[in-house]
């Protein structure tokens, strides 16, 4: 078998959606398991932005009560940016305000690494739906 019939072998089973290693804090970096590390991930950018939008609350009243799905993107250097925000809702003017803070807000966050697929640092995007609920 030549080199280019494996690589279209290895082409064919590589799946392009899946990493290796989730984009990880630093604070989850010594976690080993796959899911405990995506978990982990997940709940430290969930808090860090509903912390964000509690100091905000002018900028969530307007969703009184709504699910916004925040779109991210996590560069091979580890840079985390916002993509999109999502309302359920059709509040133009208030999902750009919601932008501006959360924008704003991603400077501020701890050291993040990239996702890892096959030993490579690679770009991956998500979307974290939050439950917005001015009170």
């Amino acid at each position: 078998m030549d080199s280019q019939s494996i690589l279209e072998q290895e082409l064919k089973t590589f799946s392009w959606n899946e990493v290796d290693q989730f984009p990880s804090f630093e604070s989850c970096e010594d976690i080993i398991n796959f899911n405990e590390n995506k978990i982990c991930f997940e709940n430290t950018l969930s808090t860090y932005v509903s912390e964000v939008l509690q100091q905000n609350q002018n900028v969530v009243l307007p969703f009184v009560t709504d699910t916004i799905d925040v779109r991210f993107l996590v560069s091979t250097t580890g840079v985390l940016r916002l993509s999109e925000v999502a309302t359920h809702t059709t509040k133009d003017r208030s999902t750009a305000d919601l932008k501006t803070v959360l924008r704003s807000a991603l400077n501020d966050l701890p050291t993040l690494y990239p996702a890892i697929k096959r030993g490579q640092h690679v770009q991956v995007e998500f979307v974290l739906p939050i439950i917005l609920n001015a009170k």
